[in-house]
């Protein structure tokens, strides 16, 4: 009797490679997508406050979306001094992917506009040569790339411009507010959004300011008149040059004074944000400085970053008005969660902010929610490991249960083999129906087809593309082991040589897809 073995294909390998490409495609790029998508702009809650007697068609119902930012930080080699250069680099390149990616799903919402809230970069503020700070510039450009078109606002951070005095192990450049200004801009700002006046003041500036004007016993107002120029001389001409209209908005990148233990609401991970300070940073503006803003600018909402997680808080302020005595003022805070994986929080964010032209000076105008991005470490930790260590152990375990079971099974007839001898009366099962039977009416090709001329060598040759070519194609290209010395070669094989072999086979169709997508992005 002639046995002819049939192939063994290997099913569990290509089980565990498309559960691998279904992880990585989802969790490198499509959880990115839907939690931007899962966060819409707030004109919903915006425009169900619009009087009914504005018709449709008018400004006053079509809402201005301004992206709000906050402290990406894009880290450099000095960003984690302790780490060696290899994992410097890593890291490095983990965080810069997982903004990219961020940054690539955020820019699908179609914004109107975009407002950094400082720390654009991690060591900004550091002594470097001109043309390593110009190489580090045009990193955080390239990560956050957008149409030229796109109205995009910045103000400092105290890891953009320094804070405070440096240290000989960590000295600050000279050239700080310079560079910044020849590349982002002006430090102070005033600009209009949708009729509405938003107000972008150098924070860190402020603090300096403020400690000098506290250490000289001046006045807020003694101080803006002997340094113009500066952050606070630009809050006293806005009080002195108010905004007609609705109250403006306020976007600082160091928080307001609050009480120590105040909550910061339900969106906060972890504790509270709390006075202090240190080289090169100060967790709140002063009590003083806090309320110089208050009553300067009266804003209607304010905006804050540096943080790193999110923060929400509400301002009192008295009425000032000793002939119409009227209630406190409630001034709503917002500190926006960092956008970057690597600020101590396991879930970066946004905060998307919708605006509509005042219609009164008392209506509602603005609207804002916080968005959530995925969480980067906790994808590597609680999906990628297990998985990982799951993978591995079926694959273990199933390479030492063929192992000890290939001899018991050497001269057993199994259904793996078929007879070809004419006194075997049994039907022969086939895989596939003999290759005439394609040309013949009872097996039609299925699907469509394309058929071309092309010329090559001097000659026209016939190119012809099908779904069933294709489709075959890609089966050849995802399938491995289809081949009878395969198969013997693989029965021969050691347990640890086929565990070696299986996790090959699977890992590379994974590792080519996360390549693929960190190259897309990048």
């Amino acid at each position: 009797m002639v046995l002819i073995k049939n192939s063994l294909k290997p099913r569990l390998v290509n089980v565990l490679r498309l559960f691998w490409l279904l992880a990585i495609a989802w969790y490198e790029l499509g959880t990115f997508y839907h939690h931007v998508s899962s966060c819409p702009w707030p004109d919903d809650a915006l425009l169900a406050h619009v009087p009914a007697s504005i018709p449709q068609e008018t400004s006053f119902r079509v809402p201005t979306h301004v992206l709000l930012v906050a402290d990406p930080q894009i880290l450099d080699h000095r960003s984690y001094p302790d780490r060696p250069p290899w994992l410097m680099r890593l890291s490095q390149f983990i965080v810069d992917l997982n903004i990219r990616k961020s940054w690539r799903a955020a820019r699908r919402l179609h914004p109107d506009a975009v407002a950094f809230l400082g720390d654009m970069m991690d060591n900004g503020r550091v002594d470097m040569p001109d043309q390593e700070y110009n190489q580090y510039v045009r990193r955080f450009r390239s990560i956050f790339e957008a149409d030229e078109r796109l109205p995009t606002y910045y103000i400092p951070g105290n890891h953009d411009v320094g804070l405070g005095d440096s240290s000989p192990s960590y000295r600050f450049s000279e050239h700080a507010l310079e560079r910044y200004l020849s590349n982002f801009g002006p430090l102070n700002q005033r600009i209009s959004i949708a009729n509405h006046t938003v107000l972008l003041i150098d924070a860190p500036g402020l603090v300096d300011e403020d400690r000098e004007r506290a250490a000289m016993g001046m006045s807020y107002i003694q101080w803006s008149e002997s340094h113009p120029g500066r952050t606070i001389a630009f809050v006293r001409s806005f009080a002195e040059n108010p905004s007609e209209g609705a109250r403006p908005i306020l976007i600082t990148h160091v928080p307001l004074f609050r009480p120590d233990g105040t909550s910061c609401g339900p969106l906060r991970e972890r504790g509270t944000i709390r006075q202090g300070s240190g080289l090169g940073y100060q967790n709140l503006l002063s009590p003083q400085a806090s309320q110089f803003l208050l009553q300067s600018i009266r804003p209607a909402v304010i905006f804050s970053g540096d943080d790193h997680d999110y923060c929400e808080y509400v301002h009192t302020l008295p009425s000032t008005d000793t002939k119409r005595p009227s209630p406190p003022a409630s001034i709503p805070e917002i500190t926006v969660k960092s956008f970057s994986m690597a600020m101590g929080i396991r879930r970066p964010g946004y905060q998307l902010l919708s605006l509509l032209p005042p219609s009164s000076p008392t209506s509602r105008s603005f609207a804002h929610t916080p968005c959530l991005l995925p969480d980067q470490l906790g994808i590597y930790l609680s999906v990628y490991v297990p998985l990982l260590v799951l993978t591995l152990a079926i694959l273990l375990l199933s390479n030492v249960w063929r192992s000890c079971t290939r001899h018991s099974s050497s001269n057993t007839r199994t259904s793996e083999w078929t007879s070809l001898s004419p006194d075997d009366t049994t039907d022969p099962d086939y895989d596939l129906p003999p290759p005439s039977a394609w040309r013949s009416k009872e097996f039609p090709r299925p699907g469509w087809s394309y058929t071309c001329t092309l010329p090559l060598c001097g000659r026209r040759r016939r190119l012809t593309v099908s779904t069933s070519g294709l489709v075959a194609g890609i089966v050849s290209f995802l399938w491995t082991g289809n081949k009878t010395r395969d198969d013997d070669a693989r029965r021969r094989m050691s347990a640890l040589q086929g565990f070696a072999v299986d996790v090959r086979d699977i890992a590379w169709a994974p590792v080519a897809l996360f390549v693929g997508i960190a190259w897309w992005v990048w």
